[in-house]
């Protein structure tokens, strides 16, 4: 994971907010897509089990 370790210069000169992107965007959407198929491919299996169990 990449630090930024440079002060931002706009906190200093004056009252405007930070701007620009986080560096951990890309790893936090990337868990969030392995979470989301992780829930879905859960979903899909109990379901298989129910209809299997059903019949």
């Amino acid at each position: 994971m990449k630090t930024n370790s440079a002060p931002s210069t706009a906190a200093k000169d004056s009252d405007l907010a930070e701007t620009g992107t986080n560096d951990n965007t890309a790893a936090i959407a990337a868990v969030a897509a392995a979470l989301i198929a992780a829930g879905g491919s859960t979903a899909l299996a109990v379901r298989r089990r129910k209809t299997r169990h059903a019949a």
